[in-house]
């Protein structure tokens, strides 16, 4: 009688063949990632030698020697912020999963092989790369280079080579890598876009076919980012990258190329269609990459490159966002004004640009008036309202759209309000300032932090807590560094865990996800309310999303669980030991066995169940003793515990049970239980009783025999196959169709 949270256990892995490598277990992959990516956090705040680094490093090191016992070496793939085994996807809804891909994938890591011999100083040497600043890597040459330099040797990584492969007609085929500048605009947009729809690079040497690819054109890709068909983040970091790597190569050519051109002529087409959301992310990208570069003599070619009404639009969004746009910046784009308006007509087709014959936009000086003066009409009144001026001052008969009030009001709420404040001030403080601003301004930063919880904002209370965190490593002076420092004490506060954890409560229904990411990030001071909050619930395992949250948190949620086991209430514990079986290990079981004298059935079995997980030898004759025991109840969950944990050693207790004289029809349903538990198990042994039920033929119950062969056929996957050759000839001569299809799928498998 399993429970619902019996479906999250990963299936263990069962003999294979010595040739075969060896799959590894679910449960110890993921305990590695999450101490991995915890380790790799401890070692970017604290400093070399910290105790916190020497612990993290260690609980890290040995789950990599535990998984090394099975294989010589673990490689997981990085497709964005996923990560993969092999060919299989680890859940992409983990939030710390989806962190250690994203601190993989910024430093250009397109996979990461951890091999046998690995020692903690190379675990610290790595993380300190990955904690290292991404421009730094490049400037350092690489980071293949700097890995190399490293001296990580039992560490392997594969970077991701934008040039390394182009698209014909037919597959995809690698060439030499070289510079971005020196493809062809055609490459570059069809590498561009062939990493969306593939979801990633493929590795040199496996190659895919991608012809369609090369056909897709700005508008259809426009079509499938607004559709969400594509992953909009992966665009924009792809966008960022060509727009980064064309400012630079124009600062040392001077000059852009036609075919760089061509290439930012496809990327603006593609702004253009996009929906107005994603429209202004592009735009953000834009101007954060081309905004320094004002001052440079090349600045004008580079401007060149985008269309007036995408500068304008450009311009207009980095002033919604706050930005400073810089005199200087103002003074080139009305010099490029006045040399457009001037060029004759025709000047600008080889750009793809409309003629002065056509209704070609460009930026006029008294735009630029309007644009820059923070002091002019425009600024303060929105269309909107300017149009219910004109509309209160217009003719009789006039026909205007109505004000959308309910629209405009709703951008007056509290948790608006917030949002924006702090994603403005997040913006101010990314930007270059003294010292007493910084403090000014994060200070405001903290006083809107209460609200943003009240609100469930926990995308931006993440974001913020991000970045104060980053700022206290990265900013130039210790000053700012140390002003970031005390404003990221807010969040360390218990008054503010235990309203963070109330807040994630009340909107978890709606808000789950986000909420989880951003307890998790806070860390394990969390824990204790949650597990306050694990006691509310009395159905086996609680709520999912609390309950994910909790293994996710790892060895501060088991200790804290160990804390509890006491307690009086019996479905709390059995929750509890729930939580153990599936976030604890092997060091758990002398926790667990005083619970196997609890009073509470329930708990008893669970307590069991998590023994039997853990594989301690203790647990075989307790289920031996479930099995053999007159409570119906007992022994069948006994028997589904003996399946899903694949114990051979009670594979004769299973088989005496099988019932050869079948008197109830209920007898079925217990050989059906018995059955599915030995085919887990796959033990050769059991072959001589399942031919005798397959050849039974006398039977009150038609209907319940054929049921029960039915399911004996399919169970027979993970036995020898040819321990069951006889079974499979049998059931090959069967009438039910689907005995039939069973053992041709046996037979097919090579």
């Amino acid at each position: 009688m399993a429970d619902d949270q019996d479906k999250k256990e990963p299936p263990l892995s069962h003999p294979k063949p010595a040739e075969q490598e060896i799959p590894l277990d679910t449960r110890l992959l993921s305990e590695a990632v999450i101490e991995l990516n915890i380790s790799r956090k401890n070692v970017g705040i604290y400093p070399p030698g910290h105790i916190q680094i020497t612990k993290s490093i260690d609980r890290a090191y040995q789950l990599l020697q535990r998984m090394f016992e099975i294989r010589q070496e673990m490689t997981l793939g990085v497709a964005k912020d996923t990560l993969l085994v092999g060919q299989d996807y680890l859940d992409q809804k983990n939030p710390v999963y989806r962190d250690f891909a994203l601190s993989l994938n910024q430093q250009g890591i397109a996979a990461v092989t951890f091999i046998k011999g690995l020692g903690r100083e190379e675990l610290v040497g790595f993380h300190r790369i990955l904690s290292t600043k991404p421009e730094d890597i490049r400037a350092s040459g690489g980071i293949e280079k700097v890995m190399a330099d490293g001296a990580i040797p039992h560490i392997r990584i594969q970077a991701i080579d934008y040039a390394g492969f182009h698209l014909t007609e037919e597959r995809e085929i690698f060439r030499p890598s070289g510079r971005v500048a020196e493809r062809s605009g055609s490459g570059v947009w069809q590498d561009f876009v062939s990493h969306l729809v593939t979801g990633g690079l493929s590795s040199p040497g496996e190659g895919m076919s991608l012809k369609d690819v090369a056909r897709i054109d700005p508008e259809d890709l426009a079509r499938l980012l607004n559709e969400r068909k594509i992953d909009s983040s992966a665009a924009l970091q792809s966008y960022d990258h060509i727009i980064s790597e064309h400012v630079r190569v124009m600062a040392e050519k001077k000059a852009l190329t036609q075919e760089q051109s061509d290439t930012l002529s496809n990327l603006n087409s593609l702004i253009k269609d996009l929906s107005p959301e994603l429209r202004k992310q592009f735009l953000s990208v834009a101007f954060r990459r081309v905004a320094p570069h004002a001052a440079s003599p090349t600045a004008e070619d580079l401007l060149g490159g985008f269309p007036d009404n995408m500068v304008i639009d450009m311009l207009h969004q980095a002033n919604a966002e706050g930005r400073e746009i810089s005199p200087t910046l103002t003074g080139l784009l009305q010099k490029l004004t006045q040399a457009r308006e001037s060029a004759p007509a025709g000047l600008h087709a080889d750009r793809g640009e409309p003629s002065q014959g056509e209704a070609a936009q460009v930026i006029s000086p008294e735009h630029m008036d309007k644009l820059f003066d923070r002091e002019k009409y425009e600024t303060y009144v929105s269309p909107d309202y300017d149009a219910m001026l004109k509309h209160l001052a217009a003719e009789p008969g006039a026909v205007f759209e109505q004000f959308p009030v309910e629209e405009a009001l709703l951008t007056l709420e509290d948790d608006y309000l917030d949002f924006q404040i702090g994603r403005a001030l997040l913006a101010f403080m990314e930007e270059d300032m003294d010292e007493e601003d910084y403090r000014e301004f994060s200070r405001k930063l903290v006083a809107v932090v209460p609200d943003l919880l009240k609100t469930g904002n926990f995308t931006l209370l993440l974001d913020i807590f991000e970045t104060l965190r980053r700022h206290g490593r990265e900013k130039p002076s210790e000053g700012l560094r140390a002003a970031a420092g005390e404003s990221l004490h807010i969040f360390s506060d218990a008054g503010f865990i235990t309203s963070a954890v109330s807040s994630f409560d009340r909107w978890a229904k709606t808000k789950g996800k986000e909420g989880a990411g951003f307890l998790l990030a806070v860390g394990p001071a969390a824990v204790p309310g949650l597990l306050d909050l694990f006691a509310v619930d009395e159905t086996p395992g609680g709520r999912k999303i609390l309950f994910d949250l909790l293994c996710n948190f790892g060895q501060p949620a088991l200790n804290e669980t160990y804390k509890r086991l006491r307690d009086h209430r019996p479905y709390y514990v059995r929750n509890l030991l729930m939580l153990i079986r599936w976030a604890g290990n092997q060091m758990s079981a002398g926790h667990i066995k005083p619970l196997l004298q609890h009073p509470e059935l329930k708990v008893r079995m669970e307590a069991l169940a998590a023994l039997l997980r853990f594989k301690d030898a203790s647990a075989i004759p307790l289920l031996r003793e479930a099995l053999a025991s007159k409570d119906p109840d007992v022994s069948s969950q006994a028997v589904f515990f003996a399946g899903q944990y694949r114990v051979s050693a009670v594979l004769e207790d299973l088989a005496g049970m099988i019932k050869k004289v079948i008197l109830f029809e209920a007898d079925y349903t217990v050989n059906e239980e018995i059955i599915k538990a030995l085919g887990e198990i796959g033990d050769a042994r059991a072959v001589p009783e399942l031919e005798k039920l397959a050849r039974a033929s006398l039977t009150l119950y038609p209907q319940s025999l054929a049921r029960m062969k039915t399911t004996l056929f399919e169970s027979l996957g993970r036995y020898p196959r040819q321990s069951v050759a006889g079974l499979l000839k049998l059931g090959e001569r069967s009438d039910d169709d689907r005995i039939k299809r069973a053992c041709r799928k046996l037979m097919e498998k090579k």
